[in-house]
């Protein structure tokens, strides 16, 4: 990798400068794992780059799990990278200690395994019934096909999402991914102002509507706090664990002696679903740097941003044994999949349940399957 230069920044070593873009960089188009790992090779635990607007990338384990564990210093308030003050927030996501665990606190209920024990059922007859619609095609683009309507459709019912606006909501979270503006969040706020009305007038007993007649602290959540939670909910749950099932899937077309193994022996698909997340993790984040501080030797400025890639801390050799291959019996693994401390996902068991779904019964349904390496790879 060639060094670049930090302009405007001349306190930041040459050194430390490396050119790499988090949307749009070539590595990463067709197989970001493969191409973090590229980075990684090239790199320092901590470096910056000049790219959207400037900001420092951790990649490091111990720089990554510092950042996600110190809030005091490296702040959830801004989690945009280039950063961006007009944006709406987040509940609990977007907010440091001590208020981000009381709202926190109030939102783990709905969350537990045993509050989502019932949506397996839900979530089977789901799959199902996607598998049915491809299976005697003889083909499908998966992403499409399965793994963005089944977590979503599961996820939009759970939390009181209207179902008949499936597709207006992805082509939602598709634009307001494509570009991060107040523009494209405005309309995914409106939807969550009709919500929070039509919940007020009938109580459904899902999330929403529960959250509406909640107690917090010796009152009633103003709209405003529902309207963030709701934009949060909406952003993780309508997109997050469509990425794992494209990459697990995609992962045991591969290779399919592990898909074999998983056939044979079902009882294994739990430890599948922490192996494939573990070698596949794919979620990022933010932080705002809140003062002046060293990190792994590397000096910041308050207002800076970074970015740890979490992909890192599940290929850390010193963490997993043979980090870099996939084993569905290893007794011990460490992954941020999920992130880490305190901000660690709510949605997690949820998450785990519709991933451990989907390969009981695809695996059952579709017994060989392969990736058609005729058609072109987009942009991951």
């Amino acid at each position: 990798m060639t060094a670049v230069h930090a302009e405007g920044r001349p306190d930041i070593p040459a050194e430390l400068v490396f050119d790499y873009d988090m949307y749009w960089d070539d590595r990463i188009a067709e197989d970001p794992h493969e191409g973090w790992l590229a980075l990684r090779a090239e790199t320092p635990d901590v470096f910056y780059t000049p790219r959207n607007g400037g900001h420092w990338v951790a990649v490091g384990t111990d720089a990554i799990t510092t950042i996600l564990r110190t809030p005091s210093t490296f702040s959830n308030s801004n989690q945009l990278i280039p950063k961006r003050d007009a944006m709406p927030r987040m509940i609990p996501e977007s907010l440091d200690p001590p208020e981000h665990l009381l709202y926190r606190r109030l939102m783990m209920t709905y969350f537990e395994p045993k509050a989502i024990a019932h949506l397996r059922t839900q979530a089977e007859q789901m799959v199902d019934s996607l598998i049915a619609e491809v299976r005697d095609k003889g083909e499908c683009e998966f992403g499409w096909s399965i793994a963005r309507p089944m977590p979503v459709k599961v996820f939009m019912q759970f939390v009181g999402f209207p179902l008949e606006r499936f597709e207006d909501f992805v082509g939602m979270i598709d634009a307001y991914f494509g570009g991060r503006t107040p523009e494209t969040a405005a309309p995914i706020l409106a939807a969550i102002d009709d919500l929070i009305e039509e919940k007020k007038r009938h109580d459904a007993g899902d999330i929403f509507s529960r959250l509406v007649r909640a107690e917090f602290q010796g009152r009633l959540l103003t709209h405003e706090e529902l309207q963030s939670m709701g934009f949060l909910l909406f952003l993780a749950g309508l997109d997050t664990v469509t990425t794992g099932m494209a990459y697990g899937i995609r992962h045991l077309a591969r290779f399919p002696e592990h898909r074999e193994e998983l056939r044979r022996s079902p009882e294994l698909i739990p430890n599948a679903v922490e192996e494939l997340l573990r070698a596949y993790t794919y979620t990022s984040v933010s932080r705002l740097i809140t003062w002046d501080i060293e990190l792994c030797g590397v000096p910041m400025k308050a207002g800076d941003m970074v970015l740890p890639l979490l992909a890192f801390v599940g290929r850390d050799g010193s963490l997993n044994e043979h980090p870099d291959q996939v084993d569905f019996h290893r007794e011990k693994r460490t992954h941020f999949a999920f992130g880490s401390g305190g901000y660690t996902c709510l949605g997690r068991h949820l998450a785990k349940l519709e991933l451990n779904v989907l390969y009981e019964r695809w695996l059952a349904q579709m017994p060989t399957f392969r990736l058609d390496e005729s058609k072109q790879v987009g942009r991951v």
